[in-house]
């Protein structure tokens, strides 16, 4: 699956390469129609100068297969556009269903619809259907920018491509009862029991924001499926911003929910859950009773309570949540987020199994900031009742907590005991912890209160300038020899791992639509010649090959991150 979507990659971006400057063909043909404030719905609609005026003008039309419609950019439509099988009955993925812009700049679609499924562009049931090179803006009520769903078929819905547009505004209405509402919503679970499958959608180099940090706004991208009814996705290169939600919000900026078949990659997500007060949200990157996803190569950062911590909990950048089953993070840099940069919560709703699952050559800078969770990585809220593996990752924090009772921990686990599925593994991570409690003591490379066992440990670095401890179970073990003597951990490695400039990863500047791979400022966790962690991990079987930094993996790799 990963390499299909890698080859419609290319594809897309060809296709955007020719159409992203919105300059309409010149001899376009009939199918093609043209929309603009200057124009009159009783005209013809398929040159520029026999141009339609209205949205209500669109829906109202019934359009040949392979149609193409162009808003002229730079100006401004009121109205939502709705488009089902009734005025698009023929799209396909080989003659698709286009919306554009032509001219100069991006149209504006200003939504004057309210509801709570109401979207400034509903798709319904439309193979082929794409967006491109718009700009979505709520001028009221409207829940969403964007609604996909399938509410006429039980045959899936083909090949949607959501790219190169600007949506910002929307929300769940206030007060209202639905969780619908935000930039893009993909629902498989259609709100008149026709729950159609989807395949095979692209939500590819959007700006997906809101006009400040605490605005209302989000999630960018959300809905959820039937079952996993929503299958074959790709989220790439997009920008995703200012998203404050309601305070009820649960889930992520960016969730994959009830999807079989993802990548989430090259995506920049930071300023998110400024208004939340809710345990169950928010996140940067969410997946839920999800299958085969693979997140990587994102920056996630400021998912926080602001401009104070009022109530609630959470606030990870990136969560493989309850039912996540067969994926895997990797080469993702998390930073100065308020809760853990990395959360496996390994709850299994309706019975739905939680792993195997896999995080590796992650980066993880100054998380947990606020301590919202305990740790810059999470195992909660049990043991794993599926496979986790948690390889090579680099965690680091010197952050000043000292107006709390203990410090963030490196590796967080869990509200009870229980033993975890076989084939778990920590191996080959470095916790740097420099942080420091209102007592000054740094934090715990372990806090496992309750004992959760069974997970094979080794080659793991551990460094602080402070007095390290290790707690598991009812005992708290006070130095390196006391935890090497607990026999928890095969081939511990103690010492300064001489990081390039640790503690200096900061925000990376980069344009995530030409993102071609892991952002290159956690250079700073580069490790030095002399460092105790090069050649001291463990040969891991099925290791991907690649560090964080794209290096090819020797045996014995290096621990952390930069494993090469």
């Amino acid at each position: 699956m990963r390499s299909r979507i890698l080859s419609v990659i290319a594809a897309a971006l060809a296709v955007a390469a020719s159409l992203s400057g919105g300059v309409a063909p010149a001899g376009a043909a009939e199918g093609t129609y043209y929309v603009s404030p200057n124009g009159n719905d009783s005209n013809s609609g398929l040159s520029p100068s026999q141009a339609w005026r209205t949205i209500g003008k669109v829906n109202d039309f019934t359009f040949p297969q392979g149609s193409l419609v162009y808003f002229e950019g730079g100006q401004t439509f009121t109205g939502c556009l709705v488009f089902d099988s009734g005025n698009v009955p023929n799209s396909s993925a080989s003659t698709p269903f286009r919306v554009y812009s032509y001219g100069t700049g991006q149209a504006t679609i200003r939504s004057d619809c309210t509801g709570d499924y109401s979207a400034a562009v509903t798709a319904d049931n439309v193979s082929g259907f794409r967006l491109n090179n718009l700009r979505l803006v709520n001028g009221g009520t409207t829940a969403a920018g964007v609604l996909l769903q399938n509410q006429e078929s039980s045959t899936p819905t083909q090949s949607i491509v959501i790219q190169n547009s600007q949506i910002t505004g929307f929300t769940t209405p206030a007060g209202s009862s639905s969780s619908l509402g935000g930039a893009i919503q993909i629902i498989g679970f259609a709100v008149n029991s026709n729950n159609g499958p989807m395949n095979d959608i692209q939500i590819l180099d959007n700006r997906l924001y809101g006009a400040s940090k605490t605005a209302p706004d989000g999630p960018a991208i959300n809905g959820w499926g039937y079952g996993q009814n929503i299958t074959d996705v790709l989220v790439d290169g997009n920008t995703v911003y200012n998203l404050g939600m309601r305070p009820n919000t649960v889930g992520g900026a960016i969730t994959a929910n009830g999807w079989n078949g993802a990548v989430i990659q090259h995506n920049k997500v930071y300023d998110i859950g400024a208004n939340v007060t809710s345990c169950g949200g928010t996140s940067g990157i969410l997946a839920y009773t999800s299958s085969h996803v693979t997140i990587r190569y994102n920056e996630v950062y400021n998912v926080e309570p602001y401009p104070s911590y009022v109530s609630g909990c959470d606030w990870d950048g990136i969560d493989l949540d309850g039912g996540v089953d067969n994926s895997v993070v990797e080469y993702n840099y998390t930073h100065d987020n308020a809760g853990n940069g990395l959360l496996a919560y390994v709850d299994s709703p309706g019975g739905k199994p939680w792993g195997p699952n896999t995080f590796r050559y992650n980066v993880s800078e100054n998380d947990d900031n606020i301590k919202a969770q305990g740790g810059l990585m999470g195992v909660v809220p049990r043991a794993p009742t599926g496979a986790l593996s948690i390889y090579g990752n680099t965690f680091f924090t010197d952050v000043d907590q000292r107006s709390k009772s203990t410090a963030s921990a490196c590796f967080f686990f869990g509200y009870s005991g229980g033993a975890w599925a076989s084939g778990s593994q920590i191996r080959n991570n470095i916790c740097h912890v420099a942080n420091r409690d209102q007592y000054g003591r740094p934090g715990q490379f372990y806090y496992n209160p309750n004992g959760q066992t069974g997970m094979p440990i080794s080659n793991n670095l551990y460094y602080t300038n402070g007095a390290p401890t290790w707690r598991w179970g009812g005992t708290t073990h006070s130095s390196f020899a006391a935890w090497q003597a607990a026999g928890l951990e095969t081939a511990p490695v103690w010492g300064d791992p001489l990081f390039a400039s640790a503690g200096n990863g900061g925000t990376c500047t980069w344009n995530p639509a030409t993102g071609v791979g892991p952002q290159p400022c956690p250079s700073a966790y580069r490790l030095q010649p002399g460092s105790p962690a090069l050649g001291k991990g463990a040969n891991i079987a099925g290791n991907g090959g690649l560090d964080y930094f794209q290096d090819p993996i020797p045996n014995p790799p290096n621990i952390g991150a930069d494993a090469g």
